[in-house]
């Protein structure tokens, strides 16, 4: 008894053996960059907090940014000492502040947490800052307000402007 095989035919193309691998978008979590290296360097000398290199962050920009818990963020760009801090305020803004040391990087958030403007928003008043309010608000009667009104124009040798008819 003999057995022989009969050759089958491949139904689906074989790839060519030069076939390119596909190139990388983003380097891997573990891949250090130089950028990354000198921004870490320069945190370092400058006496910012600890941070691991791989926090520092390449932006498009060419820039490298580290983000903290407390939702502050520090901007560095390669070949300078300066740092720039963005420090979030309770209105809910971020205060950009330039700093070279650590102790900058605290006087930023500590000027961002004691931060009462609003930043373009509506004003909402604490109970103890609406009472100040009140108490500084004086009372007007009808009289004062007329008689404020009658001072002003006869102050004046200006008489008021009627409108002009058409």
């Amino acid at each position: 008894m003999s057995r022989t095989k009969t050759r089958t035919r491949r139904t689906t193309p074989k790839p060519p053996r030069h076939a390119a691998l596909p190139a990388r978008t983003a380097p891997a979590p573990d891949f250090i960059t130089d950028g990354q290296i000198r921004a870490h360097y320069e945190a370092r000398l400058a006496g910012l907090p600890h941070t691991p290199i791989t926090a520092w962050t390449p932006l498009p920009d060419g820039t490298h940014q580290i983000r903290f818990p407390s939702g502050a963020r520090i901007t560095h760009t390669a070949g300078t000492p300066v740092f720039t801090a963005h420090t979030p305020c309770p209105q809910g803004a971020h205060h950009t502040t330039d700093i070279t040391t650590g102790h900058q990087l605290q006087q930023a958030e500590q000027a961002a947490a004691l931060c009462t403007d609003p930043h373009g928003q509506t004003r909402i008043l604490t109970l103890h800052q609406a009472a100040a309010t009140t108490e500084d608000t004086q009372q007007l009667s009808r009289d004062d307000i007329d008689a404020g009104l009658t001072n002003r124009h006869t102050a004046t040798t200006e008489k008021p402007k009627e409108h002009p008819e058409s």
